[in-house]
């Protein structure tokens, strides 16, 4: 049968909607975690296994992320989200057996990283501490013989490398600590001070992956809890920021905390086998008065 000129339009317009329906399925297939691994801030020299990397430059497990002096670099993968300073080196870890998109562990040779994680566990590797996280915010900083972390939000589990000291960070808000190759005396932890990254940092990344920081929820509740106090004592509302990491009103590290009851979540620590674990609890800071 000979097919009119009118259908024939028809048909090739019907066979290339056809087309393009298969490829936006394709599209709409692809795991969250492939689709969300990208770079979204590059400054200066970056290199992703040795060579140069771009804004469109994946990065995927598996792969070794090298930045120069001066350079920034803010990415994500999957549920986690990456900024990395200059003069650092990270090695993302692929999962034991799992998903192949999806960041199993870290390793940090040198520099500083500022990271969120999404839920699961992870591992991250330095030159002196093993730390297991479980959906936490961390920054670091790396050198050969000492690595300062904060425990900016979150479950965090630190080893020495030594296997001598375990320390369990339970952080409302920004807990610091130095672990070193060799302190003397058998010690190898200390406490430390906030550095170096800010909330501000911390609530961007958690935005790349359509998360909402615990930290902005912790400023929402210190603000409420601030306009209470207002309305009750009949005072006119005045707008005051809530503490910051540097902020006076911010608890040093050391301070005395009250006595809390171990968390039923410590049946499910990372590493095993079980040692005794130093419990540091920081809440968040008294509200501004």
């Amino acid at each position: 049968m000979t097919m009119s000129p009118l259908a024939m339009p028809c048909r090739h317009g019907r066979r290339r909607f056809l087309f393009a329906a298969v490829a936006l399925g394709t599209t709409l297939c692809l795991p969250r975690a492939v689709r969300a691994a990208q770079v979204r801030v590059l400054e200066g020299k970056v290199t992703v296994n040795g060579k140069t990397a771009g804004i469109a430059t994946p990065i995927r497990p598996g792969d070794v992320v090298v930045t120069g002096q001066v350079a920034k670099l803010v990415f994500v993968v999957g549920e986690d989200a990456f900024l990395l300073r200059g003069n650092s080196r990270l090695s993302l870890d692929k999962p034991e057996g799992g998903d192949s998109a999806v960041v199993g562990g870290l390793r940090i040779l040198t520099g500083a990283l500022l990271a969120v994680f999404g839920k699961g566990q992870r591992r991250i590797m330095t030159s002196t501490a093993t730390i297991g996280i479980r959906g936490t915010g961390v920054y670091l900083e790396v050198g050969r013989e000492q690595t300062y972390l904060c425990a900016c939000y979150g479950d965090v589990e630190v080893r020495d490398k030594k296997g001598t000291q375990r320390r369990r960070l339970i952080s409302g808000y920004h807990t610091p600590a130095m672990i070193y190759a060799d302190m003397g005396a058998g010690q190898t932890m200390s406490g430390a001070e906030v550095k170096n990254h800010t909330d501000e940092e911390l609530i961007m990344l958690e935005s790349l992956v359509g998360r909402t920081s615990p930290v902005k929820l912790r400023d929402r509740k210190l603000e409420e809890g601030a306009a209470v106090r207002r309305e009750s004592a009949g005072a006119a509302p005045a707008s005051q920021p809530p503490a910051s990491p540097s902020s006076p009103a911010a608890e040093p590290l050391g301070a005395a905390q009250p006595p809390v009851a171990e968390p039923a979540a410590a049946a499910r620590q990372p590493f095993e086998p079980p040692a005794p674990i130093e419990l540091e609890w920081r809440l968040p800071p008294p509200p501004p008065r």
